[in-house]
């Protein structure tokens, strides 16, 4: 069934807080940092709602491990801004809400949905959702602990068996969330299949609170599509690396045609690089970061793939050089649309 798109995305509200428009960068382990969130804030004024950092774990932090804090900061640009945590301790889920509250962020995320077997071993993620007496106490605690808005992300369920998102969100609700994002896939099948989002409309009837759904939105038809399930907003992930320039894509109803214009994605990684090297980031991780952007970015092309084993920054800088100087040779250069066809393109972006 198609759906129209008349190019307006809604706004939404978690008590004072405004998303508008209801489109969020949704947090991605290795992939939210501070300077990613600018790059995108920067490439999509005015169509992107709210970011999320990559999740932190509240072992860290509240242990004020060096890397946690890292990932807890961020620039004032990149407002409205929210920080995700997990972990299973009530106490240190608690005192890591304080933490992120100090910080300045304007709202604390709990993850519920990580399907990662490290994580879910350890409680965390969306184990969370098998322990629903455990879940609703820890809510309980951060609730009293924080004065911001407090938020949860979960999975449809574990499995098939056990599709309890809205359950979930109701025990939720009733200890003070103010948000619930549902991502329409169990952890049992990881990012496999289609999202599920007749369970989501589900949770949007169960409770009163907003419910954004999460998964398979990669443009402005499939944006279109995911709203009909009543959600006040949706979850942009895997697509904004795809496509940095999604969240403008999906206002205007538009293609952008980044993934025809090589010197576009050029531009788009020199600035990356330059946030990252402006983050304090050591050059190894810039290049590790620059290289995952690339991959997916520019996926396609064969200065892609010679950026891609590019063993330093200065490297991989001649190889953008080149791309714009022209001296790869238009031999060289293969657009995506001649190597993978649409409908392949548009199923490993949305799927």
């Amino acid at each position: 069934m198609a759906f129209s798109f008349d190019g307006m995305i809604p706004a939404y509200s978690i008590r004072d807080l405004r998303v508008a428009p209801g489109l969020v960068l949704a947090p991605m382990s290795g992939v939210t940092c501070s300077a990613f969130r600018q790059l995108l804030r920067e490439l999509n004024p005015g169509a992107l709602g709210l970011v999320v950092s990559e999740f932190i774990s509240v072992e860290g932090l509240t242990r004020e491990g060096r890397r946690s804090l890292e990932m807890m900061r961020f620039a004032e640009m990149e407002r409205p801004v929210g920080i995700q945590i997990f972990g299973y301790d009530i106490n240190r889920m608690r005192d890591a809400a304080k933490m992120v509250e100090q910080a300045g962020a304007d709202l604390v995320d709990i993850n519920c949905g990580c399907p990662a077997p490290k994580v879910v071993r350890r409680g965390g993620g969306c184990e969370l959702m098998r322990q629903p007496l455990h879940l609703g106490a820890m809510l309980r605690e951060v609730r009293k602990a924080v004065s911001i808005p407090l938020t949860i992300k979960m999975r449809s369920g574990w499995d098939d068996g056990s599709r309890n998102a809205p359950e979930i969100a109701r025990i939720a609700e009733s200890e003070g969330v103010e948000g619930v994002t549902v991502h329409g896939r169990t952890r049992a099948a990881l990012y496999r299949g289609s999202a599920d989002y007749e369970i989501v409309r589900q949770v949007v009837e169960t409770v009163r609170i907003p419910v954004c759904g999460s998964g398979d939105v990669c443009d402005a038809a499939s944006a279109a599509e995911r709203l009909q399930s009543g959600v006040v907003g949706l979850y942009v992930g895997r697509a904004a690396i795809f496509n940095p320039l999604v969240f403008t894509d999906i206002v205007t109803g538009q293609p952008c045609g980044l993934r025809q214009d090589p010197e576009r994605m050029v531009r788009v990684l020199l600035r990356y690089r330059d946030l990252l090297l402006g983050s304090g980031r050591p050059t190894l991780s810039v290049v590790g970061r620059l290289k995952q952007l690339a991959s997916q970015m520019a996926k396609g092309y064969s200065w892609s793939k010679t950026f891609c084993r590019a063993q330093g920054l200065a490297e991989q800088e001649e190889v953008l050089a080149r791309v714009l100087d022209g001296s790869f040779g238009s031999e060289e250069v293969s657009r995506l649309g001649d190597i993978i066809g649409e409908e392949e393109t548009r199923e490993r972006l949305c799927g």
